[in-house]
């Protein structure tokens, strides 16, 4: 028996006739990817979408901290362009 034969809760994660964790799983998404389409997906299938589409942005946000952490870290260790050009 699969994971996917079993359905705890609802059957609100299985759009298209894949289930949400195959989908990440195909695509490859990071934890925050995952989290924040799982909610968009379901936002209209629980009565809750304000505060679905919410929590999506919420991971969001905290995906985008993350990316310009790692952006500026990136930046720091990046040779200046003067220091590049020098023979």
């Amino acid at each position: 028996m699969s994971a996917n034969d079993k359905q705890i809760g609802g059957d609100h994660y299985k759009l298209g006739g894949e289930e949400h964790w195959d989908r990440v799983a195909r695509l490859n998404m990071n934890y925050f990817q995952a989290a924040a389409t799982k909610y968009i997906e379901r936002c209209y299938l629980k009565g809750k979408p304000i505060e679905d589409l919410q929590k999506a942005v919420h991971y969001l946000e905290k995906l985008i901290e993350i990316e310009q952490r790692e952006a500026e870290a990136y930046d720091a260790c990046e040779p200046t362009r003067s220091y590049v050009n020098q023979g």
